[in-house]
């Protein structure tokens, strides 16, 4: 029994050998067909080739398909080498030395090997990552399974795709310093919030701090999803709108921006008067305007005039128009001043005369006001055209 199992397998062996051997000499025909009806078969072959486990290449074997193999990927056409790319991606018997190569190459023909070959090592592709270019992460992490120290080095690119591919890829395993990372970057890139709320490493007080910065469907399902509180979110406000424009701050005489950032304030319900407060603190006094224009229905151009007429008498008529609470009044007063060109220390005189305006004034009378300067804005337009109104 062992004499005819030991007959078996030898004559495997040679006949492996000789397939072997065989399959070399068709692909070193193959070779010197430089057509490419004649590459075509060449990496068909190469592709059956590297399939086959009953070929087995010796030492002068594997250095002539090395061979042939770095002349392909050198001098070959793209569509060729792309054919290879596709038909080695999958397979588990691939050369890894071939699987780098190709991994190497232009993103046309690596994509494929990246995406789904199974031959790498997490430090290949980390490798890969650092010396090759953003498409190539791109198409890395868009892996089946990606391990953290793999996911880290993505995030690291910076790149936004990336990012958003490994969010979205519920197959890579995410780490708490690199979630905080990608919290970080999604305030700025809503694409980046939806994938990332979804995701089951994300925590109640990462979606806190995410809450403003996504879309309204979001923000529900980030309150069902983690029971993030109404204190919660209060606590995240302010540091919201003070990331937001700290983000605009070289911009912030940008009338273009500054519509933009009010819009994204008013989407959000965040037309207020605390916002405007908190807005005024900062130094914005163009989104001030704005904000104010959009809150009281005037253009901008009768809004800066309401807001740097001396005395502040039409200030408090427009602030009194929205309900505004008397303190906060005062705080917009005020800290609107140092918006003015020349002195900006205010008077108590002009501060008195500005109280006893909003004092004066109802609500309902402010309203009605504020209709007739809609309706015939001429009073603010005298205003605009220097004179004002004088501090008694």
């Amino acid at each position: 029994m062992n004499e005819l199992t030991e007959a078996y397998t030898n004559e495997q062996d040679s006949m492996s050998l000789m397939m072997s051997q065989q399959a070399i000499n068709k692909l070193l025909t193959l070779a010197h067909d430089r057509s490419e009806h004649g590459r075509g078969n060449l990496v068909t072959e190469l592709a059956t080739l590297f399939e086959r486990s009953d070929v087995i290449l010796g030492v002068r074997e594997q250095s002539l398909v090395n061979d042939i193999v770095d002349e392909l990927i050198s001098n070959a056409q793209i569509t060729a080498r792309q054919q290879l790319a596709e038909m080695l991606a999958p397979k588990t018997t691939t050369p890894r030395r071939l699987v780098l190569a190709l991994a190497s190459d232009r993103i046309e023909v690596a994509r494929p090997i990246l995406m789904h070959s199974p031959i790498f090592t997490d430090s290949d592709l980390m490798s890969l990552v650092a010396t090759q270019g953003v498409e190539h992460s791109r198409a890395i992490a868009l892996r089946e399974e990606i391990g953290e120290a793999l996911a880290d080095a993505l995030i690291v690119t910076g790149d936004l795709e990336v990012m958003q591919n490994v969010a979205e890829n519920l197959g890579a395993k995410i780490s708490p310093k690199t979630m905080t990372v990608l919290t970080n970057a999604a305030r700025f890139a809503e694409k980046l919030c939806r994938p990332l709320l979804q995701r089951p490493e994300m925590t109640p007080e990462s979606a806190s701090k995410l809450y403003w910065w996504t879309s309204q469907d979001m923000r529900r399902f980030a309150l069902q999803r983690f029971g993030v509180t109404v204190g919660q979110i209060d606590q995240t406000l302010e540091q919201t709108v003070d990331d937001l424009l700290a983000r605009y701050e070289n911009e912030k005489n940008n009338e273009q921006v500054m519509a933009y950032v009010a819009d994204w304030l008013i989407e959000r319900d965040l037309n207020t008067p605390k916002i405007l407060v908190q807005v005024l603190r900062l130094g914005h006094f163009r989104l001030f305007n704005v904000l104010l224009a959009r809150l009281i229905d005037l253009p901008v151009a009768l809004t800066d005039v309401i807001v740097a007429e001396m005395g502040g008498r039409s200030l408090a008529a427009a602030c009194r128009g929205t309900n505004m609470e008397k303190p906060q009044f005062v705080s917009i007063f005020l800290l609107s001043r140092a918006a003015r060109r020349d002195e900006q220390v205010v008077h108590p005189r002009e501060l008195n005369h500005a109280l006893l305006a909003f004092d004066r004034l109802n609500p309902v009378v402010a309203r009605q006001l504020l209709d007739t300067w809609r309706r015939d804005p001429s009073y603010l337009i005298d205003r605009a055209q220097g004179r004002p109104v004088a501090v008694q």
